[in-house]
């Protein structure tokens, strides 16, 4: 623990939020690809940084699921629920507003009739799914947490191996194979994996060496670019083949992309708990906004491409694109430090 955090969950969500920019820049700026090339390397950095959100679930379950953190409904729904619920409607009637004064140009009552539609419809910034994910997670976090406080560590393995057999390699088995298996758990959902993944590779209950993990991060990242090219590639000689393998490409069951985030989470897990100078800070800081930044970075990006229609192939390509990356994360750091100013919004982000 360094000033009330955990040093290595710290990097994790840093790296993580900084990871989450980059996949949705290079995603957006592929709308501006002008050839093939362009669009496969746009697509190929996004699909490598899949490995984010899985990361931010494992350490969700890391601290959530510690069995000396206790839960009570007052925390559960006060705090935790609570907050996703005001984050949906503010950042929902906020995102409303932005669109209202920039590409949509909605009256005052269309305005709130898309919040209302966005709350519940979801038909929202895509982004905005994380907040339901949680949601979600924190409903089901008692008995989440009821099984880590009395399971054995064999049970929890054996959980484990149940989630990964049939929420990731089977749903991977019908895309590519193209039939429906009568085989299922009562889980619809891949993200229960990753939180008690966390949990367990956090409590050393599943172990992993460092260099190994850092191995497979590496491999899974590189059949993860080679698939992603190779997809688009036989896009019109082989379309079926192409329509499948993009399917699987844009999940978080893919099996690659949850081997690639267990080995970017285990390798971090093994770095050494002694703070780095300067980067630690950073990543402190960024830890400490992450959900902000989260929230904010899609307004960013939506100014500079929607509205401004800022074309980067014509100005410097990928270069250029890595430097909105980085401008993207700038501002929307700035902008939820500032909001952390507010009270009621300083618990909000």
């Amino acid at each position: 623990m360094v000033n009330g955090r955990v040093l290595y969950l710290s990097r994790i969500k840093a790296l993580a939020c900084a990871a989450v920019v980059v996949l949705h820049t290079f995603f957006t700026a592929a709308n501006y690809a002008a050839v093939p090339y362009q669009l496969r390397t746009m697509s190929a950095v996004r699909n490598c940084m899949m490995w984010a959100v899985p990361c931010f679930v494992m350490a969700s379950g890391a601290l959530l699921l510690n069995s000396k953190r206790i839960l009570t409904p007052k925390k559960l729904f006060g705090k935790y629920f609570l907050r996703m619920v005001f984050a949906l409607i503010v950042f929902s009637l906020l995102f409303s507003v932005f669109d209202a004064f920039t590409t949509a140009h909605y009256t005052p009552f269309e305005t709130v009739k898309d919040t209302f539609s966005d709350i519940f419809l979801g038909t929202g910034w895509p982004h905005m799914w994380y907040i339901y994910l949680m949601m979600a997670i924190y409903l089901m976090l008692p008995f989440y947490k009821l099984i880590c406080d009395h399971a054995s560590a064999s049970k929890i393995k054996y959980l484990l191996l149940l989630y990964t057999v049939f929420l990731s390699l089977i749903p991977f088995i019908e895309t590519i194979s193209g039939k429906k298996l009568p085989f299922y758990v009562c889980v619809f959902s891949i993200y229960p994996l990753y939180l008690f993944f966390g949990h367990a590779l956090h409590t050393g209950i599943i172990k992993l060496p460092k260099n190994a993990s850092g191995i497979m991060f590496l491999i899974c990242t590189g059949i993860t670019a080679m698939l992603t090219v190779y997809a688009m590639s036989v896009e019109k000689s082989s379309p079926e083949t192409s329509r499948r393998m993009i399917s699987f490409l844009s999940v978080y069951s893919f099996p690659v992309y949850a081997a690639a985030s267990i080995g970017a989470f285990a390798y971090i897990r093994k770095t050494k708990n002694t703070p780095v100078p300067v980067l630690d800070t950073i990543a402190a800081e960024l830890d400490t906004c992450s959900f902000g930044i989260y929230l904010l970075h899609m307004a960013v990006l939506k100014f500079i491409f929607a509205v401004i229609k800022f074309n980067p192939f014509e100005h410097g390509g990928t270069i250029t694109i890595i430097g909105i990356c980085i401008i993207t994360l700038v501002i929307s750091y700035v902008l939820t430090r500032l909001l952390k100013l507010v009270p009621f919004v300083k618990k909000l982000i």
